[in-house]
């Protein structure tokens, strides 16, 4: 049966932030004070542990966990992290990525046909995005990881020797599943691994060590490119399954971490009780977003001032195109965009606030500086612009994902990182024809880009400027 503090509050509590660091305040006569952006701790010199309502049930139950089977965890943090950084490395090298469209065009498939096999992509990573959290919540957050590898390979070899359009959008889809499953699922297990052990503080500079080994894998598998002639096509998709093989090995040597009761249960569980399971997720998480309103505003920030990210590459091509660069040197930006990635998470990892808040607006008008640029600029002002929203996005989202994990309970963890993963999906939804629509109503790709930069500086602004209560 699970332990849980939630039955001994009369009120409904909202998320907090306590007046000192470490300490908790527990109000048995109404609801706590919930928190805004900007109620972080004073301490600038180093991280502060933020205790919320929901992280201290986890604490309690972990503890009783404990008590009931007397013994501490026997998770071996080293042998996970080894695990973890395995499988990013291998996962992150998707040597097809920048090579696919190409390929698909090279064996006779038309443009269209290679845009439908995309949407196919992004229509069902938006709807399994979710759903994929919550079977990670239910099941366990390593079988996750395991099956959205076991689907990624699937995927590489239909890739390979596909025969038509058919397995093509087959595999695409497929391929989107895996990325679903591994979204918010990872992050979820690196998180409570480190939390078995009551060294979740230190999830901000693993998260960092994590981002850093994808982006070199990226780099590198970005050259596979440079083989073309010699692999073919079924070459690099058979390479990139036995990559994705490896990172699922790595999947498979890892331990399933357990905070709560409940997820201690799972293997008692039966298929007959997974519908009302479910149902209760979906209403656990909603609650959560309702009492503890800094989670919902994290999603919404992240959503918000992600948006260039993707845009400002995109349409910076078509800048320089515009501006008069051949297409052959066309590659440069993007890698600058990964040194500037790379450098943005060095930085994240020594960044130290006392207001969320105020760490949001620096950071919006940051980035809304940099598409500014990157639509107005001449070339290399606007490369610099793309650099500059690509290394402050880092910045951001490394903390505001470890906030995110210290405000929300570890039973619902995997389902509410995947909402902050839909929330930006739903936003791009709207924004990337928008863009487009701006750009060629003016005759100018920059055109859209400098309305999205002074849209993100504005919410900046709007927010610096509320005053807390």
């Amino acid at each position: 049966m699970r332990f849980s503090f939630l039955s001994a509050v009369t009120a409904e509590p909202s998320c907090f932030w306590p007046e000192k660091p470490f300490s908790v305040r527990f109000e048995f006569s109404g609801p706590p004070v919930a928190p805004t952006l900007g109620e972080l701790s004073p301490k600038v010199t180093e991280r502060v542990n933020v205790r919320t309502f929901y992280s201290e049930i986890d604490c309690i139950n972990r503890k009783v966990l404990s008590m009931k089977s007397n013994k501490q965890s026997t998770l071996n943090i080293k042998r996970q992290l080894g695990c973890v950084y395995t499988a990013d490395f291998f996962s992150g090298l998707r040597i097809t990525d920048a090579v696919w469209v190409a390929l698909l065009a090279a064996r006779g498939f038309s443009l269209w046909e290679i845009g439908l096999a995309e949407s196919v992509f992004h229509i069902v990573n938006l709807l399994c995005e979710v759903p994929s959290g919550m079977v990670a919540d239910l099941l366990g957050r390593k079988k996750a990881l395991v099956s959205g590898g076991v689907l990624a390979v699937t995927s590489n070899l239909l890739m390979a020797f596909a025969p038509n359009l058919f397995a093509i959008c087959f595999a695409m889809a497929l391929n989107a599943l895996y990325s679903t499953l591994f979204s918010g699922t990872f992050t979820a297990l690196v998180y409570d691994s480190l939390k078995t052990a009551d060294r979740e503080d230190e999830y901000l500079q693993i998260s960092a060590n994590s981002s850093q080994i994808s982006m070199l894998a990226s780099a590198l598998g970005s050259l596979a490119s440079t083989v073309q002639r010699f692999l073919g096509f079924a070459g690099f998709y058979l390479l990139s399954a036995l990559f994705e093989g490896v990172s699922t090995l790595a999947c498979r040597w890892m331990n399933e971490p357990i905070v709560t009761a409940a997820q201690a249960n799972r293997a008692r569980q039966s298929l007959h009780d997974l519908p009302g399971q479910f149902t209760q997720l979906v209403q656990d998480s909603l609650h959560v977003l309702r009492t503890c309103p800094l989670a919902a505003k994290l999603i919404v920030s992240s959503a918000i001032i992600s948006v260039p990210s993707y845009l400002t590459k995109m349409f910076l091509q078509q800048r320089l195109i515009e501006l008069g660069w051949p297409t052959e040197v066309l590659f440069l930006p993007l890698l600058l965009g990964g040194i500037a990635c790379v450098l943005g998470t060095e930085v994240g990892r020594r960044v130290r606030f006392r207001s969320m808040r105020q760490f949001y607006a620096v950071c919006a008008l940051l980035c809304g500086a940099g598409t500014l640029l990157v639509g107005t600029a001449p070339a290399w002002g606007g490369i610099f612009g793309m650099m500059l929203v690509q290394g402050v996005l880092e910045v951001y989202l490394l903390h505001e994902i470890q906030q995110l994990n210290d405000a929300i309970p570890s039973d619902q963890r995997a389902t509410l990182i995947s909402v902050d993963s839909m929330a930006y999906s739903l936003l791009m939804i709207p924004a990337s024809p928008l863009v487009g629509a701006v750009g060629d109503a003016f005759g100018q790709a920059g055109a859209g880009l400098a309305l999205l930069g002074g849209l993100v500086a504005v919410s900046g602004l709007v927010l610096l400027g509320q005053k807390k209560r």
